[in-house]
């Protein structure tokens, strides 16, 4: 798709005293637009979703499916126009709001042919004989039969569930979105459900919606102390996390070699002849296996650690680089509240064309039962399938816009050599994106989005042949999902990466992505140790943030009269902690790897003598030649003061 260019290199900005081969952020006219033939297919794949829009909304009726409708093409509630052939459509039904079913078929499915006509109210109560139907009709204005038969006829008129009258007895039935549903099937669905349940629960988060407020307030302050913390004590957090690891992997085997030794002092209690003694053995020799297991797996660890200790002391120092980049760029926070405002438009949009899409057709009479039907374009099952692959591309195309606007602003202030020269980075990084990059995060998005649609169209397979496949196909289907799902996990992982090298360098995408897999897979080790080490911390910082939350919030509802279940409350307000301090701490793990991955190329292009790092001092100490580095620093630092001081002198 256009991914194979020329040179990608991003030329280099020029500093007074040193000559760096390959910089970062240089003037944009340095950039050149990459995956031009991605920009022009995202562009014409959104042409095609304004006209599905268009289409939908030209012949699709919504309020079919909002307000209900009768077996006539007759909108309930509405005045309608007339179609050719169908008798009784066009008829004025603003009295008559809800429908009213005849059989079972028009409950199960709304939208398929079958007897329903528009009523004023829906019967209370279950009306025996046609007399009911009659007293109905007389007392209270609600006619169940059809528009044209009248009270006197009601008695003679025939029933059936496609005759004028409904069948007797008429089912007693409630109005539930305008539709008039049996009481016997809220009956069985209450039986299911706890109705009382949910109408206490309903009343405590009416009655608690304060507190919930004060308590999502509590969880925003809560989530600036966690990066502040991570800032601040990141290697304290993280070198317990790993000693307890280390400790809880120690006792844990320990306590099972315990267990093995009291097992195997009570077998030699037993005499040769006990029946029970082949039992006991069994028991001990699984607790010898599990003590086993425990232990080389406990050294196995013990040897990665040792191994990686040096690695973690680079994730800790990662820590500490991202929580000085989020501090002199606060405002990265708010990417993704735009991100989900972005997110929110483009699922309403979803959902709009949606409702018009599921409805769009010509009406027109159906000659085997008379009544009013829709006939959809040939094209319609495509434009369903093509607007839902809108949806995916154009969501993950936005997660990408973010991942790459983070890491340009992250990225600009490693390599910024006076770190209080920068100006709006955020908004630079931004301008970059848009003026040179959205063909590369369409071409990464559209990856993506199509493993997602691959997903969902085999288990769109599964659901149906679930009760006609075999156990061999469910298993090989079951198989699919699973690589599936492994496979756009890893995919996710590459193109977040190339993402920052789009970022840093410009590259197109999959020069960015082949850069991004070679430097991770150069430094597999640190890889390893961040994806782990740090993923685990910044969970860590989520859960510290709910816990809290959930602490407070008992405090708040244990003497409060009017709550039924504390859960209620505290569980809206632990999910909002929750998808809060997941913002926050997104961004953070989104520095953390663009700083990585920025501490790699620094590494690569550079040898702090010839070609001074990027890296402040905390990064250098993980260099071979950080020493001879930094002495040349000084030396050079030496120079520049002897020189200003001669200069002086002369004067």
């Amino acid at each position: 798709m256009g991914c194979c260019s020329g040179d990608n290199r991003v030329k280099p900005f020029k500093t007074d005293d040193v000559d760096v081969e390959d910089g970062f952020d240089g003037p944009l006219a340095d950039r050149s637009c990459r995956d031009v033939i991605c920009l022009i297919i995202f562009l014409l794949f959104w042409v095609g979703m304004g006209y599905v829009a268009v289409v939908s909304i030209r012949d699709g009726q919504p309020e079919r499916l909002i307000f209900g409708a009768d077996s006539f093409g007759n909108v309930c509630g509405r005045q309608n126009q007339h179609i050719d052939g169908v008798r009784l459509s066009g008829t004025d039904l603003t009295d008559k709001p809800f429908v009213f079913m005849f059989n079972s078929d028009a409950i199960k499915n709304p939208l398929k042919p079958g007897k329903t006509i528009c009523v004023s109210a829906c019967p209370e109560t279950t009306l025996l004989f046609m007399s009911d139907v009659i007293e109905l009709a007389r007392n209270r204005s609600i006619f169940l039969c059809e528009y044209n038969v009248t009270i006197d006829d009601y008695d003679t008129a025939e029933q059936g569930d496609n005759a004028p009258c409904p069948n007797t007895p008429v089912l007693a039935s409630v109005p539930i979105l305008n539709r008039c549903i049996p009481s016997a099937a809220i009956s069985i669905a209450s039986s299911m459900i706890d109705t009382d349940w949910l109408k206490r629960a309903a009343t405590d988060v009416e009655n608690s919606w304060r507190e919930i407020l004060y308590l999502c307030a509590i969880s925003f302050g809560l989530s600036l102390v966690v990066l502040v913390l991570l800032r601040f004590f990141a290697g304290v957090l993280i070198w317990t996390v790993v000693c307890g690891f280390i400790v809880g992997s120690l006792g844990g085997s320990g306590y099972l070699w315990y267990l093995w030794w009291l097992e195997n002092a009570i077998l030699q209690t037993y005499l040769p002849s006990d029946p029970t003694k082949d039992e006991q053995e069994h028991t001990v020799k699984t607790m010898l296996i599990y003590a086993g297991v425990a232990s080389g797996v406990t050294v196995i660890l013990l040897l990665v650690l040792l191994v990686m200790r040096k690695r973690i002391a680079l994730v800790v120092a990662l820590f500490k680089e991202a929580g000085r980049a989020v501090a002199s760029m606060p405002f990265l926070l708010l990417q993704p509240v735009w991100t989900l405002l972005a997110l929110a438009v483009l699922i309403a949009y979803w959902g709009f064309v949606y409702l018009y899409l599921v409805t769009a057709g010509h009406p027109e009479l159906d000659k085997e039962t008379g009544y009013a039907t829709y006939k959809s374009d040939q094209l319609a099952p495509y434009m369903w399938w093509y607007h839902l692959f809108g949806l995916l591309w154009g969501s993950q195309f936005l997660l990408a816009c973010q991942q790459c606007a983070i890491a340009g602003a992250v990225a600009a202030w490693f390599f910024a050599r006076d770190k209080s020269q920068l100006n709006w980075p955020i908004m630079k990084s931004v301008q970059r994106i848009i003026r040179y990059h959205i063909g590369s995060l369409a071409f990464g998005s559209f990856i993506i989005a199509v493993v997602m649609m691959a997903r969902i169209i085999l288990g769109y397979i599964q659901s149906r042949l679930r009760h006609s496949q075999s156990d061999i196909v469910a298993y090989i289907i079951k198989c699919l999902q699973c690589c599936l799902w492994l496979f756009e996990k890893v995919l996710r992982f590459i193109n977040r990466n190339a993402y920052i090298e789009i970022a840093i360098y410009g590259y197109g995408f999959c020069k960015a992505a082949q850069k991004a897999f070679s430097l991770l897979v150069a430094n597999v080790l640190r890889v390893a140790a961040i994806n782990s080490v740090g993923d685990f911390v910044l969970l860590l910082g989520k859960a510290v943030v709910v816990a809290v939350v959930v602490v407070i919030g008992m405090q708040f509802f244990k003497d409060k009269p009017d709550i039924h279940y504390e859960f209620v409350p505290l569980t809206l307000a632990a999910i909002f902690a929750f998808l809060l301090s997941h913002i926050f701490l997104s961004v953070y793990e989104m520095a953390i790897d663009t700083l990585f991955l920025c501490f790699c190329e620094d590494c690569e292009r550079n040898d702090g003598i010839s070609k001074p790092y990027f890296m402040s001092k905390n990064l250098m100490s993980f260099v071979d030649n950080a020493k001879k580095a930094q002495d040349a620093k000084d030396l050079k630092r030496q120079a520049k003061r002897a020189a200003v001081q001669t200069a002086a002198a002369v004067m």
